[in-house]
């Protein structure tokens, strides 16, 4: 059984245990100053959210949808915390509520910050790619765990590796993330190893071959339970609440902004959200509970934009609560690696908030203009890594002596963001290519597109 002793560490990735943790407010502080100052973090702001290169802010990108499930994850993790410690579980004594907020902030704000260029689209043209061209680019040498890593590229595992490698302290310990932070981040415990990928942790990989032993690591220093011989752990508690923090936000605003892109009416958002915002004091029945708030005449005096806020924010409010009632409720079985689904499904609102995203969907997420955008990814994405891999396999033919290159892969390779770094393996050479086309946002993607094709000079 897992411990909160262990679960809360402040020791960090890259430093010596013995290290200063953080800042002195809160040693979980810092993990937040590095995620919001990132320009990993920064790129969500052109990332598709729901909507791809929706322009004026008039809907959610990544960077606006991570904000928001920052802040639904903070209250999440201090309403935990504050019953967890007037309930005098075993919490060292330097561990406050807030500071339960924060690791959950912090999980929530770099929730997405692995996701490629067009978001799930994004994901399938990159593992879609290696696919078609593995016979080029993958070596002999290349273990199937590693192949795997690349054919079906994921945006969590992505995650991992960059709050470990990638910025900041690279190939150091990147973000140098507190070992709490890092697993209430790892939504998926596991790598593309997992032959048996049953049970809610192992639904998708949550990192690469490159950092396995990193996660190994974060795993024996927080006590997770290991699952069998796989490289497969149960996940950290609070790994939950960043879950239900981003099913909470996407499950009401992507209605919200079906509305705003003209998907569904406002009358298909407020059926669906309505009984979500009146609590279940007011009726035993979904259908009570909607008509009750419909009947209200303070809410009938409101006009459309004004009922979309009271919506959202009523609905959000109630599934806090329910969130951090499930949690506290299941708290044993969730220190014991024993609960195997959703919070949201423990829940008295599990119902409705599933008919939500049902609706979404159908309703939302098979429009023209996105399905366009999302087919037109597979050429963009496809096109770059073409180039770059092109250009990596020349660049590893000349033993790492840019000199000896061509002169147009010589310009290619220049391009990447940072230095290639040569290391004799084709693997690591083919995660770099891809660290810097999945890095790319949805506009700098097709403008390089554009400007490699030389459609836009």
């Amino acid at each position: 059984m897992m411990n909160w002793a262990d679960l809360l560490s402040t020791s960090r990735i890259g430093m010596d245990e013995d290290a200063p943790a953080g800042r002195e407010e809160s040693p979980f502080l810092l993990d937040l100053d590095r995620i919001t100052f990132s320009s990993f973090f920064r790129r969500l702001q052109d990332k598709t959210q729901v909507h791809p290169l929706s322009v004026g802010g008039r809907v959610r990108s990544r960077l606006t949808h991570s904000v928001e499930v920052a802040s639904v994850g903070r209250s999440l993790g201090f309403g935990v915390g504050r019953q967890l410690i007037e309930g005098e579980r075993d919490i060292p004594a330097h561990i406050t509520a807030h500071d339960f907020g924060y690791i959950v902030q912090v999980a929530c704000l770099s929730h997405d910050i692995g996701n490629p260029p067009f978001g799930h689209a994004g994901e399938s043209a990159i593992g879609q790619w290696f696919q078609e061209n593995r016979d080029v680019v993958f070596s002999a040498d290349m273990s199937d765990s590693q192949k795997r890593d690349l054919l079906a590229f994921e945006g969590n595992a992505q995650g991992f590796r960059i709050l470990n490698k990638l910025d900041y302290f690279r190939e150091k310990g990147g973000f140098r993330m507190s070992y709490a932070a890092l697993g209430a981040f790892t939504k998926y415990p596991g790598d593309t190893s997992i032959k048996n990928r049953q049970g809610i942790e192992a639904k998708k990989p949550g990192f690469c071959q490159s950092e396995k032993a990193i996660f190994e690591k974060v795993a024996n220093r927080l006590g997770l339970i290991r699952r069998g011989n796989d490289h497969l752990w149960c996940r950290h508690p609070l790994a939950y609440l960043m879950e239900a923090a981003d099913d909470i936000c996407y499950r009401v605003a992507d209605l919200e902004d079906g509305v705003t892109m003209e998907c569904v009416s406002f009358k298909e958002v407020e059926y669906h959200l309505a009984p979500l915002a009146w609590s279940h004091k007011h009726g035993d029945t979904i259908a009570a509970r909607r008509a009750h708030l419909l009947s209200q005449n303070w809410y009938a005096d409101m006009d459309q934009s004004e009922k979309l806020g009271f919506l959202r924010s009523k609905a959000i409010s109630n599934l806090i609560k329910a969130t951090v009632d499930a949690f506290i409720e299941h708290e044993e079985d969730l220190l014991k690696g024993a609960f195997d689904q959703e919070l949201l499904a423990a829940t008295p609102f599990a119902q409705e908030a599933q008919a939500c995203k049902t609706f979404a969907g159908s309703s939302i997420f098979g429009t023209r203009r996105k399905l366009e955008i999302e087919t037109a990814s597979y050429e963009v994405l496809g096109f770059l890594l073409d180039v770059f891999c092109r250009a990596m396999l020349e660049f590893e033919k000349c033993g790492g002596d840019i000199k000896r290159m061509s002169a147009k892969h010589k310009h290619v390779i220049r391009l990447l963001e940072y230095p290639f770094v040569f290391k004799n393996d084709r693997y690591e050479h083919l995660m770099q290519v891809s660290d810097f086309v999945s890095g790319l946002s949805d506009r700098a993607a097709v403008n390089m597109f554009k400007v490699l094709k030389g459609i836009s000079l």
